[in-house]
């Protein structure tokens, strides 16, 4: 499904490259240890103690965190949702179709404007969370850089939507949908992603959503009105992104200050292998709307956004929250050591695949129930796309688990951007075979089958590397351990 979060997907997928952040490293361990070779050189350091690495304190930061960052984009999804009833019976498949493709469209602009820095910012200021140097100066480029890119694409978009005819004959719309782009620019996530402070942002995203939400059934009346729902989405993210600014330039106590051009050119060349490697995986996991679409019609469009909404909300907990919430805590380990880091993952493997696989079983039962209920009967076909790819959260999570948190962690940016550079291939080869003889079912068939590629290319780089992530023998030790942390966790306090 692509969305306007797909840059925070991607957010949620890109990362750094070998040479990135060097300039604001305060000590050899100050980065998440390793390059694309090899770790961090640094003291051999004793065999970590299990309880030491997820420590009380930081499990109950971990499940906030989680807590705030589901709840952040569950509302982005679960909120407009609660509309879909009303709104898809007034404006219908193709309709839907339009508003989605407007939405995959305008994503390569966020993606653009995103570049590399999320990630790359979370790494950096996670690491010097005291240092208030760093934190100002990786504040002050990530905007100023965001800023620039914005008016890039503005200029880039006011082209393409005006001089191309199928973009042109839906001017409106598109611009509707691209103003979102300005809250992309100001919404610090990162920032608070890196301080672990993502509760306020939660509180404000809800009640703005809730507000947003409550107007669709007011300005919805007719189909010719369906423009309002993108409109709507996007004055809610520029809304929120504003109030999430704000506070956390006062509660971080940041100070903006104009970066230099040398500054600004080191920023860009760090994370321009983040930026590549965001695009490839846009390309395999966020151009599926785009390029049905394009070659394809508005209601084939429309029934493949009906049939992966709900997967977007597994999504934002796999990709997203857990994600995000998790990635500063693994990259503080690693940055500790190897050992420490792999610990961690190795902990967490097993209770995230069966969690995951919980999600994608309960996801296949609920398929008729929910596009009946939700959709209605014009979407029935979207049901075979909703069973299709339900099986996303299990590939999604290993993706995240091999890709992002081990493989990022321990440096290997330029094999996680080869492994998705093919993986972009191999999604654009079977678009290309599926869309014109399957429609939308094809293009859930691409999108699991190419997931499921990429999943088992990272897992067996990682073998190839001689980093052991899955063993059996780990499945005792993880059970043990997670029973233990839990009833720490959640034992009432005396």
């Amino acid at each position: 499904m692509v969305s306007k979060e797909v840059g925070s997907v991607s957010m949620a997928a890109g990362e750094l490259t070998d040479q990135a952040e060097s300039s604001i490293r305060v000590t050899d361990r100050a980065a998440y240890a390793g390059s694309s070779s090899s770790a961090v050189e640094t003291a051999p350091a004793p065999a970590p103690r299990k309880q030491d690495i997820l420590s009380k304190p930081i499990l109950k930061r971990f499940a906030v965190n989680v807590a705030s960052l589901f709840s952040l984009h569950v509302a982005n999804m679960l909120l407009p949702l609660l509309t879909v009833p009303y709104v898809v019976r007034i404006i219908g498949p193709e309709r839907l179709g339009l508003l989605n493709f407007s939405q995959a469209f305008v994503a390569y602009f966020t993606l653009l404007i995103n570049y590399g820095f999320d990630m790359a910012s979370v790494r950096a200021i996670a690491a010097n969370r005291d240092n208030a140097e760093v934190k100002n100066r990786v504040f002050s480029e990530v905007i100023f850089g965001k800023s620039a890119l914005w008016v890039v694409s503005t200029i880039i978009f006011a082209v393409i939507s005006s001089f191309v005819d199928e973009f042109r004959a839906h001017y409106w719309l598109h611009i509707c949908t691209y103003i979102g782009t300005i809250g992309i620019v100001f919404f610090p996530v990162w920032l608070y992603q890196a301080m672990e402070n993502l509760g306020r942002v939660a509180l404000f995203n809800t009640i703005i959503k809730v507000l947003v939400t409550l107007t669709v059934f007011i300005f919805i009346q007719q189909p010719e009105d369906y423009v309002y729902q993108n409109l709507s989405l996007s004055l809610s993210q520029v809304m929120v992104s504003f109030v999430a600014f704000f506070v956390a330039v006062k509660r971080f106590n940041i100070h903006f200050s104009w970066p230099t051009m040398a500054q600004m050119t080191k920023r860009f060349r760090d994370d321009s292998t983040l930026f590549f490697t965001s695009v490839v995986a846009t390309i395999y996991a966020g151009s599926n709307i785009f390029l049905l679409g394009m070659f394809s019609t508005p209601y084939n469009v429309g029934i493949f956004s009906a049939g992966t909404r709900i997967v977007g909300i597994a999504q934002a907990f796999v990709s997203l929250a857990l994600n995000q919430a998790f990635f500063p805590i693994v990259a503080n380990a690693f940055g500790q050591s190897e050992e420490k880091g792999l610990t961690i993952v190795r902990t967490i493997f097993f209770p995230v695949t069966l969690l995951m696989m919980l999600v994608s079983a309960g996801i296949w039962l609920i398929a008729p129930i929910f596009i009946s209920m939700f959709y209605g009967a014009k979407f029935e076909e979207a049901v075979l796309v909703l069973r299709i790819v339900a099986l996303l959260p299990i590939t999604l999570g290993l993706n995240n688990l091999f890709g992002v948190h081990t493989m990022l962690s321990l440096r290997m940016d330029k094999a996680f951007f080869r492994i998705s550079a093919v993986g972009s291939i191999v999604s654009l080869s079977l678009n290309a075979l599926f869309i014109q003889r399957f429609g939308h079912v094809g293009v859930a068939c691409s999108w699991v089958i190419t997931e499921a590629f990429v999943t088992t290319s990272f897992y067996v780089y990682l073998r190839y590397k001689g980093i052991e992530v899955v063993k059996l023998s780990y499945l005792q030790e993880a059970i043990t351990f997670s029973k233990s942390r839990l009833a720490v966790l959640f034992k009432q306090q005396s």
